[in-house]
């Protein structure tokens, strides 16, 4: 009798267990979605912002384009920087 209790024992930790298992991946694919949500809006308000940004410098698209064009001069170099 004691080597079936132990048996009986150890099946319900064996299902316990699996039953944690199955919750632990049902939240980590919840989280997976989560977080893909979140990076996607993330890129869209750094895409708006950026945006925002260009509206409120008052430059025309062809000003931008001209700025983008500029080479860097080493590390932060003339090419980005505003009239001084």
């Amino acid at each position: 009798m004691v080597k079936k209790s132990v048996s009986q024992a150890l099946k319900k930790k064996v299902q316990k267990l699996e039953q944690d298992l199955d919750k632990l991946q049902s939240q980590k694919a919840d989280l997976i979605a989560k977080e893909k949500a979140l990076q996607k809006s993330l890129k869209e308000t750094n895409a708006s912002y950026i945006v925002a940004l260009m509206a409120e410098s008052g430059k025309t698209i062809e000003e931008l384009e001209n700025f983008a064009q500029l080479p860097a001069v080493g590390n932060g170099g003339e090419g980005h920087v505003q009239d001084y």
